[in-house]
């Protein structure tokens, strides 16, 4: 019987042929995921259950935000969130200066500004002669920064038994100043 193959031929030819192998499967499995973009009207992610706190410098609570879900799209620097509830803390004390609770909104990470969109509350602790005073509406901007909201849309607001009803407002937590644009409305209870 004659000899068709020699041993190195065999190992040459085994070793093309392998090489060849893997420099094809390593060209077909290459994924480029630098061009690999998201679709920009689908959330980068998708968070329920969210609670966030803020610690200044000495450990102490600055902010305590939570919401039962908070997505982000790609390439945006807003997280948009549902049912959010966000409390702002004094900073001498361990008291709440003021809590926001939305139906939606979103805050920008980058600048700290924010809206909120339906059904938003704001409960202000402590303002005039150390009454709460909570203002009721929908589409409020709001400054985490200088802790500032405004809006033009109408607003109720009650402390104690008083209501008061106007269309656009400013609140100005720094000064503890509550301004009303237009179309004023006060129903003041006086007790002797």
């Amino acid at each position: 019987m004659n000899k068709f193959y020699s041993s190195r031929a065999f190992q040459f030819f085994a070793i093309v042929i392998i090489s060849s192998l893997c420099v094809l499967l390593d060209i077909l499995t290459k994924i480029n995921f630098s061009k690999i973009e998201l679709p920009k009207n689908r959330p980068e992610y998708n968070a329920q259950g969210v609670d966030g706190r803020v610690y200044n410098k000495s450990g102490k609570l600055v902010y305590k935000l939570t919401s039962n879900n908070a997505w982000e799209f790609p390439d945006d620097v807003r997280v948009f969130m549902q049912e959010l509830e966000l409390s702002v803390y004094e900073d001498k004390s361990d008291q709440v200066k003021y809590s926001v609770k939305s139906d939606d909104g979103w805050v920008n990470y980058n600048n700290l500004l924010g809206f909120l969109g339906k059904n938003v509350v704001i409960t202000i602790f402590g303002l005039g002669m150390g009454k709460n005073i909570t203002i009721y509406g929908d589409q409020i901007n709001l400054d985490m920064n200088k802790h500032y909201f405004d809006s033009d849309k109408p607003i109720k607001a009650i402390q104690e038994q008083n209501t008061l009803s106007s269309t656009g407002f400013s609140y100005d937590s720094e000064r503890q100043l509550l301004t009303l644009n237009s179309k004023v409305k006060v129903v003041y209870f006086y007790n002797r």
